[in-house]
């Protein structure tokens, strides 16, 4: 059986991160993974499907603990399946200093369903 992935540690944050940490995380995290963000695929040859995998795990993490009631949820069940928290990696991504120092993130459409909720 395949273990679930740890959402804390898909967008590099650590459990006790507050709202506006995860949707930092989750931007900076998009603008590094996102297709038309990355550069041309003829200057380095980029493994499109893993990123598109890496893509969705960045979504399907967001979507989970941006929204409290389902991340109450998910902290609920991974207290009961360890009982001492993991801790993640605390290195994080690198900060802008600069509001200009890149351009504005652009998204176009995407094909994205929503994980399945699992706590009622």
């Amino acid at each position: 059986m395949e273990e679930a992935p740890n959402l804390y540690a898909t967008l590099h944050i650590v459990p006790e991160a507050t709202a506006a940490d995860v949707g930092r995380a989750y931007r900076a995290l998009l603008r590094r993974y996102h297709p038309d963000t990355l550069p041309s695929r003829t200057a380095v040859p980029i493994d499109a499907l893993a990123d598109r995998r890496k893509l969705q795990q960045i979504m399907d993490a967001y979507a989970i603990l941006s929204d409290p009631a389902q991340r109450a949820c998910y902290d609920q069940q991974q207290q009961r399946s360890s009982p001492e928290p993991a801790r993640v990696n605390t290195v994080r991504e690198p900060r802008f200093t600069s509001t200009h120092a890149q351009p504005p993130l652009r998204v176009g459409p995407l094909q994205w369903e929503p994980p399945p909720r699992r706590c009622s």
